[in-house]
């Protein structure tokens, strides 16, 4: 078996990486389906995209991303809350 082919070295590297593409994107498009953000200073609810939540930074703190609040504009820490069932 020659492994200096240039498709089998192609699907050995595109393979696992769409891969990980699907299951991340599964992965954020759960948690934007079942959790939300409560802002401290004007205690709104709210929802992010899929795409804002896959760009907002992590805090180092478990559950807690760096977001902005869509209604009074404060950016920070905030938990991410479970929704309710």
């Amino acid at each position: 078996m020659n492994q200096d082919n240039p498709v089998i070295i192609l699907i050995q590297i595109a393979v696992p990486l769409v891969l990980t593409f699907l299951l991340v994107y599964k992965y954020i498009d759960y948690l934007t389906k079942t959790t939300h953000f409560v802002c401290p200073a004007c205690r709104s609810s709210f929802k992010l995209s899929k795409k804002d939540f896959a760009v907002a930074l992590k805090t180092g703190v478990l559950n807690e991303r760096i977001v902005t609040c869509p209604v009074c504009g404060y950016k920070g820490s905030m938990p991410i809350v479970k929704d309710r069932s």
